[in-house]
């Protein structure tokens, strides 16, 4: 009942944000099922430059902070798996085709049995878009220096 009232309350503009989002997190769900992860992990590094032209829209208002909690709801509510890594090829997508270069995080971590964990984030200036607590991972893969 609760989830029905808050959803009553989201503004057109919020369920524009997340439908995007859920399209954004099925594009990345199927990106990362055939296209082998070496070549999804060197697209997320890469310069703006590198997105053909044909794939970015014009130069748009975006709110990325929206962006980001739309990408967080629609991957607790859409029925595949939207992990860390799906929702950091999702937001990238997202924020690449307005122009944005948003910067790419891979971290592991060792819990206390000794089991290694990985994760991804990714940032845009100051705020983590995707991938919430990131603390307590050893980076691996990090932006190269501006």
């Amino acid at each position: 009942m609760r989830k029905l009232r808050r959803a009553a309350h989201l503004t057109l503009s919020d369920w524009r944000y997340l439908t995007i989002a859920s399209g954004e997190l099925l594009a990345a769900r199927i990106r990362l099922s055939t296209v082998a992860a070496e070549k999804i992990l060197r697209e997320l590094k890469a310069p703006l430059s590198a997105l053909p032209q044909q794939q970015r829209t014009p130069v748009a208002s975006i709110d990325v902070e929206r962006l980001s909690w739309a990408i967080a709801v629609a991957a607790q509510h859409v029925p595949w798996r939207s992990d860390c890594l799906i929702r950091v090829i999702a937001a990238d997508r997202w924020l690449r085709r307005h122009h944005l270069r948003p910067d790419f995080y891979l971290g592991v971590a060792k819990d206390e049995q000794g089991v290694f964990a990985a994760h991804a984030w990714v940032r845009y200036g100051d705020l983590t878009v995707t991938g919430g607590r990131y603390e307590q991972f050893s980076t691996l893969i990090e932006p190269a220096e501006k």
